[in-house]
């Protein structure tokens, strides 16, 4: 619904529908600015402008705009869009304004009431025009975190049942949908923080055009407070499209894990396909050499030659299934078997050395004890030459630590 709001008094019978350029017909006499049409008619994502009044003796924001964009998700294939926009006229000397709202409200009656109750106070609105701006992009940043989290739930419920919905033929139809909404939320996020910037910029602009009046006029406050909520509303756009991106990444990590897991799954197929060919494989080739005429299993009973000799067929198949099976482990742990047999071979190295030595120790007790003690004269010795090397390499470790 559109709101149209005259003078100082909102005239809630003035609510018509949103497609105002249906209903009036005549709206490019009623808005003379022609760069203002595509607000009305128009499928954008957000836009602002302002134009300035340069009579007399200062320079006053005349008309200005603001459009925003709203998607709102239901599931994955409901959605509703909206293009909130606002136009206003203001007239510096009488403090007159002329409110048009198009396609804001209401999603519902309380949402309408609330925008309401946020509107600036009288006198706020006589002085700047910009207060409606402010008390504008509010209630839509409020739409845009409710839009928010409609997307998210989607994603979460998709985390949370991804076992349950893998093997759904309607899994990656519904991702790529739920993408699709996440892609269009960053994007007018991102123009609604670029809106938004537009909107500090111009009244700072209109400030410094005008500064003198302002002060003159007592309007400083007036100036002050719509800017300041606008400053507010302009990081709670950075943080929406900081959230924005956070999401695109965790639904980009959801499919490429789906995906991963498809293929894992693929993958486990293929291999029980392959052992399967792999075990019928030997005895279709056996068969196909012994049908071909380098054979002859002609006997003397014509008939019986199959019975006779059918267990060649076998004695030759059999051995070399188990062959080509026994390659193939092989090949597929190798690493496993090379790894057991260093294993064995070093503890069968360590015992033959053992055994050794054993034998080296029977043969000479005397020399043998003579050696163990002038070996551990030196383990002592070489134990007291390292120990200021080691202590000065400790200090150095912690000097570098540091």
């Amino acid at each position: 619904m559109d709101g149209f709001i005259e003078g100082r008094i909102l005239k809630p019978s003035r609510l018509c529908t949103s497609r105002f350029h249906e209903v009036r017909v005549d709206y490019k006499d009623l808005f003379q600015q022609e760069s203002f049409w595509s607000v009305i008619d128009k499928d954008l994502n957000g836009t602002f402008h302002c134009q300035y009044d340069y009579s007399g003796s200062r320079v006053t924001p005349k008309i200005s705009w603001t459009c925003f964009k709203l998607k709102r998700v239901h599931s994955a294939d409901k959605y509703t869009w909206k293009q909130p926009s606002l136009h206003i006229t203001w007239n510096h000397e009488t403090g007159r304004q002329v409110v048009y709202i198009f396609d804001f409200l209401p999603y519902s009656d309380g949402e309408q009431d609330k925008f309401l109750k946020s509107l600036p106070s009288r006198e706020a609105r006589t002085h700047n025009p910009f207060a409606w701006h402010a008390a504008f992009a509010r209630v839509v940043l409020e739409q845009y975190d409710e839009a928010y989290w409609l997307v998210r739930d989607l994603v979460r419920d998709h985390e949370k049942n991804r076992r349950f919905n893998i093997n759904n033929k309607e899994f990656f139809p519904e991702l790529h949908d739920i993408a699709r909404h996440a892609f269009h939320y960053n994007e007018i996020v991102e123009v609604a923080e670029h809106t938004l910037t537009r909107l500090v910029q111009e009244q700072i602009r209109w400030r410094e055009e005008d500064g003198a009046a302002i002060r003159d006029g007592g309007g400083v406050a007036h100036w002050l407070n719509p800017h300041q909520e606008l400053l507010l509303q302009q990081k709670a756009a950075v943080a929406l499209k900081a959230r924005s991106k956070s999401l695109n990444e965790r639904l980009l990590n959801e499919i490429n894990l789906g995906f991963n897991l498809v293929l894992q799954a693929d993958s486990t197929m293929m291999k029980t396909i392959a052992f399967v060919s792999m075990v019928y494989l030997p005895g279709t080739f056996v068969s196909g050499v012994f049908g071909t005429n380098f054979f002859d299993f002609d006997s003397p009973t014509p008939g019986q030659w199959a019975h006779s000799h059918f267990w060649l067929y076998w004695a030759v198949a059999v051995p070399l299934t188990l062959v080509t099976m026994g390659i193939w482990a092989g090949w597929h742990w190798r690493n496993a078997i090379q790894k057991g047999w260093n294993s064995s071979y070093a503890s069968m190295q360590w015992r033959l050395a053992m055994r050794n030595r054993g034998a080296a120790d029977i043969d000479d007790d005397g020399e043998s004890a003579q050696v163990q003690k002038d070996g551990i004269q030196l383990r002592i010795l070489g134990g007291l030459l390292r120990a200021p090397t080691t202590m000065n390499r400790r200090n150095v470790n912690r000097q570098e630590t540091v």
